[in-house]
Formats: C-alpha cells, structure tokens, sequence
C-alpha cells in the first residue's frame, strides 16, 4: 500500500502553533501526529497541547484527500479543514467554531489517492454538532452521503437540527449530475445544497448556509458514470 507525507498546522488562541506530519497510508483513515522536526517525539495533539483552544487550522496531503476532524471520546469534536499540497490558498482557514483540545484527542485524516472517488460532506450544526458524511460512488447512480461513524441517514443523524455551515468535496467533477450535494426531504425535494470541490484542483471552504433536518432526510448526489 503506498504512503505519501501528510503535513499540518494547528493555530491556537494564545498564538502556539502545532505542526502536523506523518507518514500515511493511501486510502485509510490514520492518526496524524506533531511533526518531530519541531515537537521532539510524534504525539496526538490532546496529549501534545492539553488545555490549548485551536481557532484555525489546515492539513494537506500529496495526492488526494477525504475528510479530517479531531477524535474525541470517540465522537467527531471539530471539522479541520484540508486540501492537497498545490491547491493551497489559505494557510490557516477558521474552524467552524474554536476547540479546546483535551488529553487523548487526535487528528484523524483520510488520506485519499487522486483517483478515489469518495465523496465527503462536513457539517457543522445550529446546536455546535459537528458530523461528517461520505460515499463513494461507483457508477451512475442516486449516491447518499451516510455518516461516518454510525452510517446513518443526515435525516437520523442530525434529526431536529439545522446545518449553518458545509464543506463538501469530491473528484467527480463532470461525472456529478447535481449541482453539488442535495439534501432532500421525505418526499425527495430539495432543501439545501453543498458544493462538491475537488480538493486536487482547488481547496475546499466552508460555507455558511441554513438547511433544516428531519427525519427521512438524506444528503445525495447523483453520477452519470
């Protein structure tokens, strides 16, 4: 399985950086440790800088790349954002809302080929829940975006809540027969949208929206191929 070096950089309140660096596996979710150019030993961030309140933060990868969050407690605790080395052009991009990193919390990253076609979508909620959901498509087809850790439905996820902010990305390009990512209710109408970048060709932001969910809603995109 090839690796390629995955590189970060977390920004914090009082102004301490942590720089991120490992080397991963293509196509699997791994932690990603403090760079030991700078930080001595590789550690998780939690047991790195317990205490410190990151406000912003970016890692980038070599070829492709899926979704990145910091693990707490076995819950998704803050979206990070990313992108792929080249396609840079915020350094230090705001997290949806500011984190304070507890003992045992880690940085965790997808670490895709260019050519894997999963598909992420990271929502940050009205109530301060932060969920990430993805598939990957493997032909035409009506393709739902079900949540990372649980595998549910946006409309079982999120049930009662409303997404204020989105980041959706994919390497589909002309293949995606919606404009980005839908959200649909029960009866299949359009209640909001995300845009599906590709992370190759150019970084991916978060954009402040308002999409109410409930249940039976699902996030979708259609593919021609």
């Amino acid at each position: 399985m090839a690796t390629n070096t995955v590189n970060g950089n977390l920004v914090c309140s009082d102004g301490t950086n942590i720089p991120l660096k490992a080397e991963l596996a293509e196509g699997t979710e791994s932690d990603l440790t403090t760079d030991t150019v700078y930080t001595v030993s590789a550690q998780n961030v939690g047991d790195f800088a317990p205490g410190k309140t990151v406000t912003a933060a970016l890692v980038s990868s070599d070829n492709g790349a899926g979704y990145c969050y910091i693990l707490s407690q076995g819950l998704v605790a803050a979206l990070i954002p990313y992108s792929v080395k080249g396609a840079v052009t915020d350094g230090s991009p705001s997290l949806c809302q500011a984190y304070t990193l507890k003992a045992g919390d880690k940085v965790r990253y997808m670490n895709n080929t260019a050519a894997d076609r999963e598909a992420a979508m990271s929502c940050y909620t009205a109530r301060g829940v932060s969920r990430i959901f993805h598939v990957t498509p493997t032909g035409g087809a009506t393709n739902e975006l079900v949540d990372l850790q649980t595998s549910n439905s946006i409309g079982d996820t999120l049930q009662g809540d409303r997404i204020v902010k989105v980041m959706g990305t994919s390497v589909d390009g002309s293949k995606i027969e919606t404009q980005g990512f839908f959200t649909v209710d029960a009866l299949g109408n359009v209640v909001g949208t995300s845009a599906a970048t590709s992370p190759i060709v150019q970084q991916p932001e978060f954009s402040s929206c308002s999409i109410p969910i409930a249940l039976n809603y699902k996030a979708q995109f259609l593919t021609n191929a």
